[in-house]
């Protein structure tokens, strides 16, 4: 029983990890109907290996608050912050 136990919770995280991945992967305003990728956040072109964490940005011509994906994709220049959105 233990065994199957770890198991099922094993495949739970898993299956909550992908969903936070697939929310993430595209840049977007906080707030209601964001993460789309909008004119208003948009990403640094970059292709190579970088750490997957959650990355928030102040887009410094509109004061809009952005989440991307991960730190290599902020615009160079933009306020950033991995606990929420910098002040």
């Amino acid at each position: 029983m233990s065994n199957l136990k770890l198991r099922l919770v094993a495949l739970a995280f898993l299956l909550l990890s992908f969903a936070a991945l697939k929310q993430t992967n595209a840049a977007g305003p906080i707030g209601p109907g964001g993460g789309g990728g909008t004119a208003a956040c948009p990403r640094k072109p970059f292709s190579g290996a970088c750490i997957q964490v959650i990355t928030y940005a102040i887009n410094p011509a509109t004061g809009q608050c952005c989440v991307y994906p991960n730190p290599c994709v902020v615009p160079d220049g933009w306020q950033t912050s991995y606990s929420g959105c910098p002040q």
